[in-house]
């Protein structure tokens, strides 16, 4: 049974000449497979008729459910910033701000599902991690992305001020997106072992289509 672990999304903006930003290359997706020990199966295979974890009206019967509803949670996003990235060398500005407004709407999605998600068997320190990334997602979207959306829709027209901004803001997020990376990926190990799974590193990476 293999499922995947949590994604760095860091990512930064390439630029060319004067203010001409070619494109938002996505970080590297670090996955993970989700290795379940055979002394550990018994556990797993909770009666249907129970449930240990829930968000809204969707139930989680086992560690493994739980863990990955937060990364499908993430992935959406990550499938949005893909979209979005694909629309700066091919798409107008229309469909740039379409694509940014679908982002923004996945993140307030995600995050709700997030915080509508219950403990697992009374521990709350995974869900209480992914919420303050999810967070940090939502208020970037709705504030540093939205600037630097903007600063690319000028183009060439983009002024030096705008890339020196632009920099100042990638550099911001980058920073605290790491330290929130960590801080969850430290949390999910912690829920790994207590829960008594394990991650093991995948040799292929997810290729995930814009």
């Amino acid at each position: 049974m293999l499922k995947s672990c949590l994604c760095n999304t860091g990512g930064t903006f390439l630029f060319t000449g004067k203010g001409r930003i070619l494109s938002f290359v996505a970080g590297s997706l670090m996955l993970k497979t989700l290795v379940i020990f055979a002394l550990t199966g018994l556990l797993l295979f909770v009666s249907c008729s129970q449930h240990t974890a829930r968000s809204g009206d969707k139930q989680f019967y086992t560690p493994v459910e739980y863990n990955d509803f937060i990364v499908d949670q993430q992935n959406a996003i990550i499938k949005r910033m893909i979209k979005l990235t694909a629309t700066y060398d091919s798409g107008s500005n229309s469909e740039v701000r379409i694509q940014f407004d679908s982002l923004v709407k996945q993140s307030d999605i995600s995050l709700t599902n997030i915080k509508r998600l219950s403990d697992y068997e009374g521990d709350s320190s995974l869900k209480l991690q992914a919420e303050q990334l999810f967070e940090f997602y939502n208020h970037i979207f709705y504030n540093e992305y939205r600037q630097m959306v903007e600063i690319f829709l000028k183009g060439s027209d983009a002024s030096d001020e705008d890339i020196t901004e632009l920099n100042r803001i990638v550099q911001s997020v980058r920073v605290k997106e790491e330290a929130l990376n960590r801080s969850l990926g430290l949390a999910q190990n912690v829920f790994a072992k207590k829960f008594d799974f394990d991650f093991q590193d995948s040799a292929e990476a997810p290729v995930i289509e814009p």
